[in-house]
């Protein structure tokens, strides 16, 4: 896990830019109308980033684009300000989405980075912490914009933990000791070829909740088999070059 800044971007500029990014007249004057109610929605993911209680913001049916989330605006419609006005944006808005995927600086902050980058143009995603399909208002919010590699990215999916103790990290708002101290453990065979294994061991000092939260991290970014798989080619390259 690496922590990163949380974006600085203005929430009201970015949404009026995601607004012009809309073709159809008729549903950008709603969202103008409406800006004010989910500007207000985005007070609520303030005040549940504090607590770290983002599984009890209220969440949109699956398979429902026709739901009305925010004054009249629906959940597909949400959605769109993100896929259209966003990032199928030539314009400021689609220059935000950039600026915040090099906040990461080339290190998926939710595995420290494994490698699923594109080598020329750096980290290749947006990953929304609370998923658009569950939760639409914030599907331009920044500070629910985390950069993310592929792998991660898909791993988190499209569901969120009802259960707080489950909830994924999040690289802008958690606890230092999340990022800082060390709650991995790995185990060496000494073997042809090496072999190497690894789990979550968390400090004894450390709560349940926070237990619990590392090891669902660990297994929805899948980071058993990663670390295993890059350490391992790492492990057996530097003893090739001893052996020469």
């Amino acid at each position: 896990m690496k922590r990163i800044d949380e974006p600085t971007c203005s929430v009201s500029e970015l949404f009026d830019e995601c607004v012009q990014g809309i073709s159809n007249a008729g549903l950008r004057d709603r969202l103008i109308a409406q800006k004010g109610l989910v500007e207000a929605s985005y007070a609520d993911y303030a005040t549940h980033s504090q607590g770290q209680t983002w599984c009890h913001l209220p969440r949109a049916i699956h398979n429902h684009p026709e739901q009305v989330i925010v004054g009249d605006l629906t959940k597909g419609e949400l959605v769109r300000l993100y896929n259209t006005g966003m990032v199928g944006s030539k314009g400021a808005a689609r220059k935000k989405y950039d600026q915040i995927k090099l906040l990461a600086r080339d290190e998926c902050p939710y595995c420290g980075g494994c490698g699923e980058f594109v080598e020329e143009e750096g980290i290749g995603t947006l990953d929304h912490f609370l998923p658009k399909a569950r939760f639409p208002a914030f599907s331009i919010l920044p500070a629910n914009l985390v950069p993310a590699c592929a792998v991660c990215n898909t791993g988190m999916g499209s569901s969120f933990p009802t259960d707080p103790n489950r909830q994924p990290l999040h690289p802008y708002f958690d606890a230092p000791h999340f990022f800082d101290e060390k709650w991995t453990t790995v185990t060496v065979l000494a073997e042809v070829p090496v072999m190497v294994s690894f789990d979550v061991n968390v400090p004894a000092e450390w709560n349940e909740k926070d237990r619990q939260r590392v090891s669902q991290h660990f297994e929805d970014c899948k980071l058993r088999g990663r670390y295993r798989i890059k350490v391992a080619s790492d492990v057996s390259s530097l003893i090739d070059q001893r052996r020469t």
